[in-house]
């Protein structure tokens, strides 16, 4: 049975060291991930330019997509109920040489002084750990923090995604599943959410679907296994492509919310 999620088991996942290199490997290959790209997209066409920008990245981890429109001239704040996941973010923007501002504070019960201050709110692997009320409680976290005209983005696990499922299965099974309860989403699910949180105007799209494979990708798996080093080496990176199926059955579903 999974564990339930509290700020102990997510201080205990922020726990590990991380090098210098891999901070800069985990930039790099978001960058050139095939949903940055999309979200880039989004907010150049619709806010024109991330200069200046006022951007939230709520239980943000390391704050990785922040810390790209950090990189572009947004001003960020980081946003985390694990005071070690706030200590993780300090030092992966200090490496990256990026500011912020670190708040640590739980979703759920976020300060009025927050509230519809930021042209953009977004979030990576969170909403997806709440179930019944608090599930809709916590996307409507991600408008309230957002002035009129701003966009959230919402990335979440895909329910229609069969490596992912097939992956959490198996790490259940197997007793590795370290990451607490979590629920995958469906569109259907998302669009009902938006409906009773008064959401009219918002979109979907994924990553990569082919890039999802490498969940269940036997020689990654067992090279992780046997301890092999991870290819840190960013020279021969280069920008991820789509398919139009993403949207439908990749690993990531993100919601592009309009307010």
């Amino acid at each position: 049975m999974n564990k339930k999620n509290t700020a102990k088991l997510w201080d205990n996942l922020w726990k590990h060291d991380i090098s210098k290199k891999e901070d800069a490997f985990n930039l790099a290959k978001e960058e050139n991930s095939i949903r940055w790209q999309r979200i880039e997209k989004i907010v150049l066409k619709n806010l024109g330019s991330f200069k200046g920008l006022k951007v939230i990245e709520v239980g943000a981890g390391a704050g990785t997509n922040a810390a790209l429109m950090a990189k572009r001239g947004a001003e960020v704040t980081i946003l985390d109920y694990s005071e070690l996941a706030i200590k993780r973010s300090r030092e992966f923007f200090k490496r990256n040489k990026l500011k912020a501002k670190f708040i640590q504070q739980d979703a759920l019960n976020l300060p009025k002084e927050l509230m519809s201050k930021y042209d953009i709110s977004l979030s990576f692997g969170l909403t997806e750990h709440f179930k019944d009320q608090q599930r809709i409680q916590i996307n409507k976290a991600h408008f309230d923090l957002i002035k009129k005209g701003g966009i959230t983005f919402i990335s979440v696990p895909h329910k229609h995604n069969l490596p992912y499922r097939l992956y959490k299965f198996a790490a259940e099974l197997a007793g590795k599943w370290n990451v607490g309860e979590e629920y995958p989403y469906s569109r259907q699910e998302f669009r009902k959410i938006c409906q009773k949180i008064g959401i009219k105007k918002y979109a979907f799209f994924g990553d990569s679907l082919i890039a999802s494979f490498n969940m269940i990708n036997p020689f990654r798996i067992f090279a992780k296994l046997l301890g092999f080093k991870q290819n840190l080496d960013i020279s021969k990176m280069r920008p991820e492509k789509g398919t139009f199926l993403d949207e439908y059955l990749s690993y990531a579903l993100v919601l592009c919310g309009f307010k």
